[in-house]
């Protein structure tokens, strides 16, 4: 009963916060993530509080009420006898295989790396033309040139390590790719995740996520919400600089060459949707960078609506 009800509370969630999104025309990112962690957090608590405090929810009687009851639609019939609730099932096993084979599993390799690398000793700076122009670029940010570590390697590499200790890392060959403007504007990006770092919304949400690894709802509604992420650190970064072309620049620069990503054979089809999703992604910020929108300071009340709307109807979907 919870599994299931999670994944309709979850639906009933997604569809009234993106709902709500139209209907007030919210579009500033940290709002929308507000909006959409609903669809994460509503679904694990409410079927708990409901049997708390109305325990005869589950009985026959208030599901002849009810605007769903999952047990009339599970067991009718489809494609030749099977029923609905083995297609259900399905989706639900589906989605939990996606789950630790996309996220979880490459994040214990990734702390296994980290652990790996924390271990080993970090190369001289040798190139002065390098280290100079690392220098002009971080010169006037919130952030010490000893956290910024340079990787020798000729590939596009900016990522960004959060903690007691944040680091940047940069690799040789997106520092002698960028100009210093370039590089200035990435730079804030990457301190705008780490800033973010301690407002841990996507960390809670990643919790909840994890606790609904079956949930495909949960899944999508975890992924806009790392999106909106990037949108948020785009809108800090460009505090910083004040500069958003040279953001929009950057992050054009950072695009993958359509040639490099071609697969073949299932591998390949994964990857075309994956680089699909990525370039995506990169356009809608780059295009967004350039009209910008105003913070939504009107939020407040159609959150509360939006919540109580959410409660109510999810009350009835058993």
């Amino acid at each position: 009963m919870y599994a299931v009800q999670t994944v309709l509370h979850s639906v009933i969630a997604s569809v009234l916060a993106d709902c709500a999104l139209l209907a007030w025309n919210l579009k500033t990112p940290a709002v929308k993530q507000r909006f959409r962690f609903l669809a994460l957090f509503l679904p694990v608590a409410l079927f708990p509080i409901y049997q708390a405090i109305f325990p005869r929810r589950g009985d026959v009687y208030f599901r002849l009420e009810s605007l769903v009851d999952a047990n009339k639609w599970f067991f009718l019939d489809i494609w030749g006898g099977i029923p609905l609730l083995a297609l259900f099932v399905a989706i639900l096993i589906l989605t939990a295989a996606i789950f630790f084979v996309q996220e979880f599993v490459p994040i214990v390799f990734q702390m296994l790396r980290q652990a790996r690398g924390d271990e080993e000793t970090t190369e001289q700076r040798q190139d002065e033309p390098i280290e100079r122009k690392m220098l002009e670029a971080i010169e006037g940010l919130p952030f010490s040139e000893d956290s910024v570590e340079i990787l020798n390697d000729e590939d596009l590499i900016l990522f960004s390590s959060t903690g007691f200790q944040p680091k940047i890392y940069v690799s040789t060959g997106l520092i002698e790719s960028f100009s210093a403007e370039h590089l200035k504007a990435a730079f804030a990006h990457e301190i705008g995740h780490i800033r973010r770092s301690r407002k841990p919304l996507l960390l809670t949400a990643y919790i909840l996520r994890m606790l609904m690894f079956y949930n495909p709802i949960a899944m999508i509604e975890f992924r806009k919400l790392a999106q909106e992420e990037e949108k948020v650190c785009d809108d800090i970064a460009v505090g910083l600089t004040g500069k958003p072309g040279a953001l929009a620049e950057a992050i054009d620069m950072l695009r993958p060459a359509e040639e490099s990503t071609k697969i073949r054979g299932i591998e390949g089809v994964a990857s075309g949707i994956e680089h699909y999703s990525h370039e995506l992604l990169l356009k809608s910020r780059i295009h967004r960078i350039g009209e910008r929108d105003n913070d939504d300071l009107n939020w407040a009340m159609p959150y509360f609506v939006t919540v109580f709307f959410i409660i109510g109807v999810s009350y009835f979907i058993v």
